[in-house]
């Protein structure tokens, strides 16, 4: 019971930092003037020759820009430390509550080995910091640069509770592409995986997995659509960064294929893999469509959870020896 409870507090932190968290930098724009009145009257020749030009200038007043933050520099100190790229935009508020977040998250990871359902808590819960701090610092700085082109203004509050918000959720491309992904899967999981006999099955802290599908959804809409799919707006058509960014989501995926034994990971290369990159598409589309992450990060929360909660309840009949009950996610 004690460990159930440090583990869903560590949710718990991860999720109030939602309003902790200043929702969007405001660019400074403090405008400088320079004010110069030069004049020059000569009484004794006031009234033998007319005031020229010379004689008197009134320079007007001039408007200096403020500076442009650089985005390669702001979003690259937020992948070093989380906060650091904020820091740079001069938002110390954002910058210490993403610093000490992940700071307390990457402390608990390291301090508990001996408890691995704490150490993956911590864990995930660190990784989506950052992937939702470099979205920010993207953000951020270009509504510093006030150049918001195709980009999704959502602060984190918008997407923690995008999963429970029946707004989003009855949306047709929202529950009906939970559904579609869902059964792909299943379909996809028969096919491939039918007369695979080794499961993978890591009891130490499954029945917490579930819980991870919320801020993983967040961290990861955050950082493959939020950043890496606007960052190539400004390169490609809509449909040449969604493809780019579905990509990567899907390269980034590829070390799952550890948990197989290695005569069977071309299982995972050749069917789970593509639909995953599909997948990624999909909630590229949903992104640009509706100019916001809520949806997305909403059906990939859901979609998570759902085959982690399949994972940790039939898994269970490991225990009890009804081995052809159990189930592994490989999507």
């Amino acid at each position: 019971m004690k460990s159930v409870k440090i583990i869903t507090s560590i949710f718990f932190i991860f999720f109030s930092l939602a309003y902790a968290v200043n929702d969007i930098a405001e660019p400074s724009n403090e405008d400088e003037f320079s004010n110069e009145y030069l004049a020059a009257f000569e009484h004794s020749n006031f009234e033998l020759s007319p005031i020229t030009s010379k004689d008197f200038e009134v320079k007007s007043n001039v408007l200096v820009p403020a500076r442009k933050k650089n985005t390669f520099i702001a979003v690259g100190l937020s992948f070093l430390i989380p906060g650091l790229g904020h820091t740079y935009l001069g938002d110390l508020k954002t910058a210490g509550t993403l610093f000490s977040s992940s700071g307390a998250a990457y402390t608990l990871s390291s301090l508990s080995n001996s408890n691995e359902a704490l150490q993956f808590s911590s864990i995930v819960a660190a990784q989506n910091i950052s992937f939702y701090g470099i979205y920010a610092a993207y953000r951020d700085t270009q509504l510093y640069n006030n150049n918001i082109k195709n980009i999704p203004i959502n602060s984190l509050s918008d997407l923690s509770y995008a999963p429970f918000n029946l707004k989003i959720l009855k949306k047709p491309e929202v529950w009906g592409g939970f559904l579609g992904a869902l059964s792909l899967a299943v379909i996809i999981g028969e096919i491939a995986y039918k007369n695979v006999s080794y499961v993978h099955c890591d009891l130490s802290y499954n029945e917490i997995k579930p819980l991870a599908a919320f801020p993983i959804g967040i961290g990861e809409e955050a950082f493959f659509r939020g950043f890496i799919q606007s960052s190539f707006y400004n390169t490609l058509p809509p449909w040449g960064a969604i493809t780019t960014a579905s990509l990567v989501f899907g390269l980034a995926h590829i070390p799952n294929a550890l948990f197989l034994r290695p005569k069977d990971r071309w299982r995972y290369y050749s069917f789970s893999l593509p639909f995953i990159t599909s997948l990624g598409a999909y909630f590229g589309f949903l992104t640009y469509k509706n100019k916001s992450l809520k949806e997305s990060v909403a059906l990939h929360a859901w979609y998570d959870f759902t085959l982690f909660l399949a994972e940790t309840l039939l898994t269970q009949s490991v225990i009890k020896g009804k081995k052809e009950f159990a189930f592994s996610s490989m999507f």
